[in-house]
């Protein structure tokens, strides 16, 4: 028992040690510029708020301000913050917030790993974007982020991967519940001559304005859905674009056509 208790001691003196260790500047979030477009931009008074914050440790944030261009560009530096024994996991999350008077919206989420980080962030920002395309900001060539395609894994996983199968073949262990084998989403480009249409896939996706002339679906109607789930956070929609952002670029990661172009003709 002796041992058991000195054990104990000596661990809580090593956790105390190592949270009182001065804390050293760590990346956390890399330049973020972009461009807004749409609602009338650029209005006079218009400002960006940026919040960095860790995911489990809010307190741990930080806080950017700018005035957009009078073409609707902005761009904030690269986030580093002092880390010592408060960081539990290395994600942090990223809110934009357009402010206009005192009118305010949070234009674009983001979560990521300082240790996926790739370089700097663009955003194409179109403000009249509808939410069953995804957020009114979406990020430029989004392939070339690590925290952005595995993000869109993690959640792939979690809602599509039981039907879908884990590498996009339609081989899921759900499959023999639906009325039979989801389509491959590895030749999605390649069924539509190599062109990969993020507005395309977020609206079939999200499901809810396809027109009768499309006939019945077994996948579900996932803006339902997760219009319901994030209802207890804000205006039902309002998250939506998050979860279906990071699921289309994990699913033009899969592609298997190498000449797939993003966007519409």
């Amino acid at each position: 028992m002796r041992d058991a208790g000195v054990f104990a001691l000596l661990a809580s003196m090593v956790l105390v040690a190592g949270c009182a260790i001065p804390g050293r500047f760590y990346l956390v979030a890399p330049a973020i510029s972009g461009t807004l477009t749409g609602d009338g931009m650029p209005r006079e008074g218009a400002r960006l708020l940026l919040r960095i914050q860790h995911r489990e440790s809010p307190t741990l944030y930080h806080l950017g301000e700018v005035s957009p261009s009078p073409a609707g560009g902005f761009s904030f530096e690269a986030t580093q913050l002092v880390i010592a024994g408060q960081e539990f996991s290395k994600f942090y999350r990223a809110y934009l917030q357009l402010q206009i008077g005192a009118e305010q919206r949070i234009i674009w989420r983001a979560e990521f790993s300082r240790r996926e980080l790739g370089g700097e962030i663009r955003l194409e920002c179109d403000l009249e974007r509808p939410s069953r395309h995804g957020q009114p900001c979406w990020v430029a060539d989004p392939l070339t982020h690590p925290w952005l395609v595995s993000g869109g894994l993690r959640t792939y996983r979690r809602l599509c991967a039981s039907c879908h199968g884990l590498d996009g073949s339609g081989e899921g262990a759900a499959v023999a519940s639906v009325g039979g084998p989801p389509p491959d989403l590895r030749l999605i480009a390649s069924r539509r001559a190599g062109r990969f249409d993020r507005v395309e896939i977020s609206e079939w996706i999200e499901g809810r304005s396809l027109p009768a002339e499309h006939g019945t679906r077994d996948m579900p109607v996932w803006g339902e859905r997760l219009s319901v789930d994030y209802e207890r956070y804000t205006d039902r929609d309002a998250l939506i674009g998050v979860t279906l952002d990071s699921v289309v670029v994990y699913l033009e990661s899969l592609q298997e056509d190498d000449d797939a172009i993003l966007g519409p003709p």
